[in-house]
């Protein structure tokens, strides 16, 4: 809570969040990511194309195929990674064995979700002419795209905890005194066992990890999917007096935008081959005073990001206390209180969908005009 009272501006709150998750440091700074906003920090990690499909998805609502939240994806990958780490170390060959087949348990419930995702069930087209028609307004991903974005899905960040993978062959052997101990208890046994194995001394636990971020710039991919989440609930809170803005501000793009240079920022300081700010925040990346400059205008724009987020959170807060009050006198008066939450109709998505298009109408009208300038000049 120091760092938090001494951070005063956007950039020292996002400086700060990205040191404590780096450290690992008490509780988390930033909640784990929602499924949209996972889907938007993956997009830096595919194809444009693919990443134009998702955003124009979000743009007209529509959905996605669930595996039951996203980050258990992620906990996974993390765990097959780690697993696939000590297998290839020197380790002694009853360890290996053991973690071969948790690998293999890991990679067959890996495979389960990425079927149901990549096969979408009652989430994208499957008949010749509805695919063809979803193309055309660009909300269709083939099934190897969606493969893909899976992929992707599985490295992004965050921040549940892991747990550990046995290292050793003692604590091996305390993974599998647990199990048996908890299988034990499940067993209908004579009331005198009962009693003695309830009186066995509880075996230590591997606990899990406890959550660090490696670098700086995956930490800075949590803190700008976690700013979307907040933006999306301010947007639900405020309701019509946010809305305005809403229409304005594309943040999927923005979201989209952010991803890839973070993505490319850490590609490049992996290819480097050494570790990025591995203890936190640091204006200097050590690959060059190109990529420096580069690292600091994607700051500034997530700082901006962070300063639109905050102060839509007000205005949201401000517009929700004023609901609850004129909602509580309407009760104290025995009439209906009025709604604060704003649900879009259909005209409202068409008007957003227009309105979205309103430079497009604009520039088309000025190149008309002056092209009937060019063939009747006295008009």
């Amino acid at each position: 809570m120091e760092r938090e009272s001494t951070a005063r501006t956007a950039r020292d709150r996002i400086v700060s969040d990205v040191d404590r998750m780096c450290h690992g440091e008490g509780d988390p700074p930033i909640s784990e990511l929602s499924d949209r906003a996972a889907l938007l920090v993956a997009c830096g990690l595919v194809e444009p194309r693919i990443a134009e499909v998702v955003r124009a998805r979000m743009h007209r609502n529509l959905a996605f195929p669930s595996v039951g939240g996203f980050h258990q994806v992620r906990v996974i990958e993390e765990q097959r990674h780690d697993l696939r780490r000590i297998i290839d170390s020197p380790a002694p060959s009853m360890l290996r064995m053991a973690l071969r087949t948790r690998l293999a348990d890991l990679d067959r419930k890996y495979m389960v979700l990425r079927t149901g995702f990549t096969r979408g069930a009652g989430v994208f087209a499957f008949r010749i002419k509805d695919i063809r028609a979803d193309r055309r307004r660009g909300v269709h991903l083939d099934t190897d795209d969606r493969g893909r974005l899976f992929d992707a899905l599985a490295s992004t960040p965050t921040m549940a905890p892991v747990p550990l993978v046995p290292r050793t062959l003692g604590e091996l052997g305390t993974v599998a005194a647990a199990f048996g101990q908890r299988e034990m208890g499940r067993v209908v046994l004579p009331q005198r066992m009962q009693s003695v194995v309830q009186s066995l001394p509880s075996l230590p636990q591997i606990r899990s990890d406890r959550r660090r971020i490696p670098e700086m710039y995956t930490a800075m991919l949590m803190e700008v999917g976690g700013l979307y989440d907040r933006l999306s609930a301010a947007f639900v809170r405020g309701g019509r007096s946010v809305e305005e803005i809403r229409l304005q501000f594309d943040a999927e793009s923005e979201v989209i935008g952010l991803s890839g240079d973070l993505c490319r920022l850490r590609e490049a300081a992996a290819s480097a081959g050494m570790p990025p700010a591995g203890d936190g925040f640091t204006t200097l990346t050590g690959m060059g005073a190109l990529i420096d400059g580069a690292w600091a205008e994607v700051v500034e724009r997530a700082v901006a990001l962070r300063e639109l987020v905050e102060s839509v959170e007000t205005r949201a807060d401000t517009a929700a206390a004023e609901a609850e009050r004129l909602a509580g006198i309407a009760r104290a008066n025995g009439v209906r209180p009025p709604s604060s939450r704003h649900q879009p109709s259909h005209a409202d998505l068409a008007a957003e969908h227009l309105a979205a298009r309103a430079g497009d109408r604009m520039l088309s009208t000025e190149a008309m005009r002056r092209l009937r300038g060019q063939i009747d000049p006295d008009q």
